[in-house]
């Protein structure tokens, strides 16, 4: 999940798990830093974002059932953005040129400015700026975005994928399904979209 836009929690849990910190301290700021580069998605001033992800950034579970859902739900937010578009490349397509992994190609609005590729490694980030190779990352994102699904179809395909909520607290039901020899179905109520049953 792109950097930009993930919740608080989403990118606790991807920091705590990368052990490029060694203190929660540590952890925190970076997760300050974080939340504070998406102020750019907002304001007057807001930069476009155009975002490809792959599904399986939809289906990891990262930090438990409600961190993800939470993440999945500001996913959505997100992208009904104007200057915000997701697109996702779904298993089905198979093999794509997203593949090598995942880079943030960044152009900038005046025309002598020199467009840029990042990519983040676990020690530490490389920047390419050779016209070269940013044209080389920009044909690799165009094939991706083709490939990808289009946005209002990625939308629902995020929304499909939301994980199993976390039934732990639950209030369960007996069911009027429940027969009468011992054998008793329950539901839970208040889980939107689901009615789960045991």
């Amino acid at each position: 999940m792109p950097g930009l836009l993930q919740t608080a929690e989403y990118g606790r849990a991807v920091t705590v798990a990368s052990r490029a910190w060694h203190s929660a301290e540590e952890v925190d700021q970076f997760v300050q830093v974080g939340l504070a580069r998406q102020e750019r998605l907002a304001g007057e001033r807001k930069v476009e974002l155009w975002a490809i992800l792959a599904e399986g950034v939809l289906r990891q579970q990262v930090g438990g059932p409600t961190v993800m859902r939470d993440q999945l739900e500001h996913l959505a937010d997100m992208a009904e953005q104007p200057n915000i578009t997701v697109q996702v490349l779904p298993f089905s397509r198979g093999a794509h040129s997203g593949m090598f992994g995942p880079y943030l190609l960044m152009s900038f609005p005046r025309i002598a400015a020199q467009s840029l590729v990042l990519t983040e490694t676990p020690t530490g980030n490389i920047w390419m700026e050779q016209e070269s190779e940013v044209a080389r990352y920009r044909k690799l994102f165009d094939d991706a975005r083709t490939s990808a699904l289009p946005p209002t179809e990625s939308l629902g395909l995020n929304q499909a994928h939301s994980p199993v909520p976390d039934l732990t607290e639950a209030a369960w039901r007996s069911s009027s399904y429940s027969g009468g020899q011992g054998e008793c179905v329950e539901v839970a109520d208040g889980i939107t979209g689901l009615v789960p049953v045991r």
